[in-house]
């Protein structure tokens, strides 16, 4: 038994390899992802890119505007944000940052369009890099739509030029990565998968049980990130990688926290909160521990995830693709109001 769980780790763990270089590649032809219906130039507006901001452009997930959304992966882009001031007067200011640190002029239409198409090109200071490409799958926004969420964003505080945006230098690789979306095949796994098996492994499998740390619709744990639409922000390798390969990308908030004890005891989780009296860790097992500051001697923040990483192991190559499949379906088109509440830490608030 032992040796025929071994053989199908080592298959999954070659498969990954030849999935993450063929998703890169074929992912950024695809044509994919979950659509409303493609918005026309004459549809732009700040309304317009509202109503993406909060549905197909998935914006939400990672930003919030005010309390609308989740700010725990980036910025708020209201006045609740970094600089105290909305993202269309911020984005000025960025501008300038990026006119300095490159030589070239930016106006604040670039600087939106650039964190766009190329994310990783500028990260505010106290965030990762880790916003996914909105103009390829599986986000794949189209131009039009592109210029409406940048015009909402420029409207937060700012006053929204269309033409502005069309005469950057960043909009020629917008209206390419629509025109090649297109006329191509979107990327697939190489064996189809049960979704409804898959669910039953996320949320009941004795082995994974994947809804005892991550939230999909309403059920599960906050150990691990939101789920409900990570099918809609996040390639199929990237998907993959996160299952056999926790530790390669942790979601901001949620990095492996251990606080040594006084005692010379630990809690190993995801720091919660922490306020002037006590640090609040939720362990792997799902129990919040509300630590007295004066109990604690160290916290180290680790660039670990506390999930396991032996899934490989532990899975058959069918249940790998069952589960797979089932997260592939979500893609959630609903945005909160505001961040799901943690059972657990809201009782302890009360």
């Amino acid at each position: 038994m032992k040796s025929s769980l071994a053989k199908v780790a080592l298959f999954v763990l070659m498969v990954l390899g030849a999935f993450v270089y063929m998703g890169e590649v074929l992912t950024r032809m695809s044509g994919g992802g979950a659509v409303s219906g493609p918005i026309s130039s004459g549809d732009v507006s700040p309304e317009a890119g509202e109503a993406l901001f909060l549905s197909k452009a998935k914006c939400y997930t990672c930003h919030s505007v005010g309390e609308r959304g989740s700010a725990i992966r980036g910025p708020n882009l209201g006045d609740l944000g970094p600089l105290g001031v909305p993202i269309g007067i911020r984005a000025v200011e960025r501008a300038g940052e990026r006119t300095s640190a490159t030589g070239k002029t930016y106006t604040a239409a670039d600087y939106l369009l650039e964190s766009m198409v190329d994310p990783n090109a500028y990260v505010v200071e106290g965030y990762k890099a880790e916003m996914p490409v909105i103009i390829i799958p599986p986000v794949a926004l189209g131009a039009s739509e592109v210029q409406a969420v940048a015009t909402y964003l420029l409207s937060l505080g700012g006053s929204p030029e269309p033409l502005e945006i069309e005469q950057s230098p960043f909009w020629k690789t917008v209206v390419e990565a629509s025109a090649t979306a297109a006329t191509s095949e979107p990327f697939s796994l190489y064996l189809g998968g049960d979704t409804e098996r898959g669910r039953n492994l996320f949320f009941s499998g004795d082995v994974t049980a994947c809804s005892k740390c991550h939230h999909v619709n309403g059920q599960g744990g906050f150990v691990g990130p939101e789920l409900t639409s990570v099918a809609a922000t996040r390639t199929v390798p990237f998907i993959i990688e996160s299952i056999l390969n926790p530790g390669a990308q942790v979601a901001s908030g949620f990095e492996r926290t251990t606080v040594y004890l006084t005692d010379w005891n630990e809690v190993v989780g995801v720091k919660k909160a922490e306020t002037d009296e006590v640090v609040e860790i939720l362990d792997a097992e799902g129990e919040l521990h509300r630590i007295p500051k004066g109990e604690i001697d160290e916290i180290e923040v680790e660039s670990g995830s506390v999930m396991p990483a032996n899934f490989a192991e532990l899975l058959t190559v069918t249940e790998f693709h069952d589960l797979v499949a089932y997260v592939l379906t979500l893609d959630g088109d609903v945005a909160p109001a505001t961040e799901p509440v943690d059972p657990e830490s809201e009782s302890e608030a009360n």
